[in-house]
């Protein structure tokens, strides 16, 4: 089992446009099988950071599901795509594997 989290720093104001963004992922992901989806928003820290978790057992999954996604991307990925890289100002990737 593996989570992978995905952290992002919105530009100023925008993180809820981030976040819709996470929540239209996560209907994806269900039906992916992926567990223990997560959204949080900052509390403390560096403002506008926008963090989505998921759990899924293989790696292999995860990124055929990641590749197929960019490659001729339909309408609403595409919508997706346009959506984090005109909202958000940096992000990354963390990708850990469950031990218990």
């Amino acid at each position: 089992m593996y989570m992978i989290r995905e952290v992002y720093q919105a530009e100023r104001g925008k993180a809820p446009e981030i976040v819709a963004a996470f929540k239209t992922l996560t209907k994806v992901f269900e039906e992916a099988g992926y567990a223990n989806r997560r959204i949080y928003v900052d509390y403390a820290g560096p403002m506008d950071t926008v963090v989505c978790q998921w759990e899924f057992d293989s790696l292999d999954q995860y990124f055929t599901m990641e590749r197929a996604f960019f490659v001729n991307p339909d309408e609403n990925a595409q919508s997706l795509i346009d959506t984090f890289n005109s909202n958000a100002a940096s992000g990354y990737k963390e990708i850990y594997e469950v031990i218990q």
